[in-house]
């Protein structure tokens, strides 16, 4: 049997941020593309609550349900071109017929969700930039790479 690695990236919106939300308390947030890939974070800080998980906690479940649906895509396309290989085998078979069928249909969803209602704000601390509710902002917030509390005038 063989194995297959599939990749799924998290995509940038139009101003180079990515989308999370946090295990705790369920807040979205934004953390600036370049800048969350040369970090080398292994766990996130959520800004609104400060509480720190791994990285892999952060995806959101919108997110993690079109990277489930890629994975059940390319799954249902192995098992065709398994069963189109068999059909193929037998073909001149007379005791075995075996017939695949029509090939499964890909439905791509896309990987961007936009949430319009997050603010730019810079973190003092670390010099990222992250997006966040404008409640969050007023309130300040926790730096997502060191957990800082971050205050904005």
């Amino acid at each position: 049997m063989s194995s297959k690695t599939i990749q799924v990236s998290i995509p940038a919106d139009a101003e180079g941020y990515v989308s999370f939300q946090c295990p705790h308390c369920e807040q979205r947030f934004k953390l600036g593309a370049d800048e969350f890939e040369d970090s080398d974070a292994i766990n996130l800080f959520c800004p609104s609550c400060g509480l720190a998980h791994e990285l892999d906690h952060f995806y959101s479940k919108e997110f993690i349900d079109k990277a489930m649906s890629i994975v059940e895509q390319e799954a249902m396309e192995m098992i065709y071109n398994m069963f189109k290989g068999l059909e193929r085998k037998n073909r001149g078979n007379k005791f075995v017929k075996f017939k695949t069928g029509s090939k499964p249909k890909v439905y791509i969803k896309e990987m961007y969700e936009n949430i319009d209602e997050l603010v730019e704000a810079e973190l003092k601390c670390c010099k990222k930039h992250l997006k966040v509710t404008v409640l969050d902002r007023l309130i300040g917030v926790y730096c997502s790479y060191c957990g800082v509390k971050n205050d904005f005038e």
